[in-house]
């Protein structure tokens, strides 16, 4: 069975599975699912939960360009974000919290 063309021939089942097995081999980066009313997959990058449009494809070829295309994209934005500088790290005795909290 061909993944190329998401048409009538790719049952619900199939199409659903397909997507399943993408999102697994993506780690749970994205989110992957079937419309069957749409005959399409549609994805949602796990890991940005701001980004709300989802990358679309008529076939599992179109929708991996698709998410290739703005992958690399939403990743460094993701980073951007993050402190160039790790936290800073307060030492306190063993007995503070019993201290504080009785």
């Amino acid at each position: 069975m061909t993944t190329d063309n998401a048409d009538d021939t790719l049952s619900n089942e199939t199409a659903q599975r397909l997507a399943a097995q993408l999102q697994a081999s993506w780690g749970g980066r994205w989110q992957v699912m079937w419309e069957p009313w749409g005959r399409k997959f549609r994805a949602f990058p796990a890991y940005d939960l701001d980004v709300n449009t989802p990358v679309e494809g008529t076939s599992l070829r179109e929708l991996w360009r698709a998410v290739l295309g703005v992958d690399q994209e939403l990743l460094f934005a993701v980073a951007e974000v993050i402190p160039a500088h790790p936290p800073t790290v307060i030492h306190m005795h063993p007995g503070i919290l019993q201290e504080v909290f009785g």
